[in-house]
């Protein structure tokens, strides 16, 4: 079993990048050493000031091979009491959690985000550039002012192509009309990486599945426990062939899923 560390300690960064969208960083050195893209650790203030339960945050980045980096939307109670934490303030933080996006040796990387989904891949596309990879990054949102990490996903890509919803920056649609111009191109080699709402990885699924490209989709899920012992993140599990419906937990098999195994 991998090692996990279960840390107290302290906010270096917390800033808003723009509107609801936060980037965190805190000094947890032994967690950075071994973490993985794709892998994601359960945070919270120490002085939360209840009961509250930590919350599930993807690796964004390992900075200075010793800091980590998250990035979240401030949108309920826990993530808008996190907002408020500044430079110096004690975190809980136990990771790292869950597994990572495989790297495939000679593939051609097809990166899909939508949303607070881009959380992944700043880490992922590193590691990628460190094995060789730069990856078509596709990335949208619903309008210009929730899109984040541009200039260093514009650095670690081959390509960055841009969707937004209302047409106020890049292509007027949906980032996964981007995936199917690109998969077209690339569907000898292609392998497809996603993080984002269910819809949108359903219809990732959906386009790789029609070319016979592989895909590794990123689950969001609420959690409460992060290794799978309150049993409070069921995914859906490709019925089996007796047509037996079964789930697996996100935290504990996942977070990252072969889009073959899950039904969306």
């Amino acid at each position: 079993m991998a090692a996990k560390f279960d840390l107290q300690t302290k906010v270096i960064e917390n800033v808003c990048l723009r509107g609801k969208y936060f980037r965190l960083r805190i000094h947890a050195p032994v967690i950075a050493a071994m973490a993985q893209p794709g892998q994601f650790c359960m945070v919270r203030p120490l002085n939360s000031g209840d009961s509250l339960l930590r919350r599930p945050f993807s690796i964004a980045a390992v900075r200075d091979n010793e800091l980590l980096e998250f990035a979240y939307t401030a949108i309920g109670h826990g993530t808008r009491l996190l907002a408020r934490q500044q430079a110096g303030d004690d975190i809980l933080c136990f990771g790292p959690l869950g597994n990572s996006f495989p790297i495939v040796p000679g593939s051609k990387a097809i990166v899909v985000a939508g949303g607070i989904g881009i959380a992944p891949f700043p880490f992922l596309n590193a590691v990628l550039n460190n094995h060789g990879t730069f990856p078509l990054t596709c990335y949208g949102a619903r309008n210009a002012e929730e899109l984040i990490y541009l200039e260093e996903l514009n650095q670690l890509s081959e390509k960055l192509s841009i969707a937004t919803d209302d047409g106020s920056t890049g292509f007027h649609g949906f980032v996964t009309q981007l995936l199917e111009q690109d998969i077209e191109k690339y569907r000898e080699d292609a392998v497809v990486y996603a993080c984002g709402p269910h819809p949108m990885l359903a219809r990732v699924k959906s386009i790789t599945e029609k070319h016979g490209v592989p895909a590794y989709l990123s689950m969001e899920e609420v959690m409460g426990c992060g290794v799978g012992l309150c049993i409070g993140c069921p995914i859906p599990a490709v019925p089996k062939e007796d047509g037996q419906k079964f789930y697996y937990l996100c935290c504990k098999d996942g977070p990252i899923f072969p889009s073959s195994m899950v039904q969306l």
